[in-house]
């Protein structure tokens, strides 16, 4: 972005999507703070204009603004992990579900696809691919819910889910469990075995969840030594 050439209405929904998706992937951990002085020269934008995009951030819960030290990538505690895992698992079923009723041959072919990426960018170590691909299988099967409403209150979750898969995609052999149950989602869909879909719902969410909850309680541990 130059700043000479900027255009508010074209560009500032872009540059939220961009520091979206940069926490997203990881590039800001969390409790890490975001410097608006930093952000304007690397984004090559006003501090006005990175102000404002935090601010926007912050409603959808990926940024916490915090008096004297401006803003924060969000992090959670264990009892805003146990509350969103329950929320999700619940939506995330009922998406299942509904997409057993309405999913197509050619469906199974794009998510048989998207899985390969998926292993494909795992085998040539590409992080940012692998969980953009993976986002794209889980937000497929969601769109196959037919169910507006649905979709877009499990795809502010996954917003706030963005920690946990920081966590989690950088453990291979979590990655192996994670690869082996999306081909288990397909066959679920296929043969409309809701039983399976909701096991395997718990079992796919529970493992970035698990894991964080490990590392938060280790931190808390550490502290309390220190």
């Amino acid at each position: 972005m130059k700043k000479n050439k900027l255009n508010f209405k074209r560009d500032f929904p872009r540059l939220i999507s961009k520091l979206e998706n940069m926490i997203i992937l990881g590039a800001f951990l969390p409790k890490e703070r975001l410097v608006e002085a930093d952000l304007a020269q690397k984004m090559e934008v006003s501090r006005a204009w990175i102000r404002d995009a935090l601010k926007n951030l912050e409603t959808k819960g990926l940024v916490r603004m915090t008096p004297y030290r401006g803003a924060i990538v969000t992090d959670l505690t264990e009892k805003e992990v146990k509350e969103l895992f329950q929320v999700r698992l619940v939506l995330e079923r009922l998406a299942n579900r509904l997409a057993c009723d309405n999913i197509q041959q050619s469906d199974s072919k794009s998510l048989r696809k998207i899985a390969d990426r998926i292993k494909e960018s795992y085998k040539k170590n590409d992080f940012n691919e692998m969980l953009n691909a993976n986002i794209q299988f889980h937000s497929y099967i969601t769109e196959l819910s037919k169910n507006n409403t649905l979709i877009q209150m499990i795809a502010q979750l996954r917003i706030r889910f963005h920690i946990f898969n920081t966590f989690a995609w950088s453990i291979p052999e979590i990655v192996e469990r994670i690869l082996k149950e999306h081909e288990l989602f397909i066959t679920g869909l296929e043969k409309k075995n809701e039983e399976l879909l909701d096991d395997l719902a718990e079992k796919h969410f529970s493992h970035s969840k698990n894991l964080y909850l490990r590392q938060l309680k280790a931190k808390n541990l550490s502290w309390i030594k220190e």
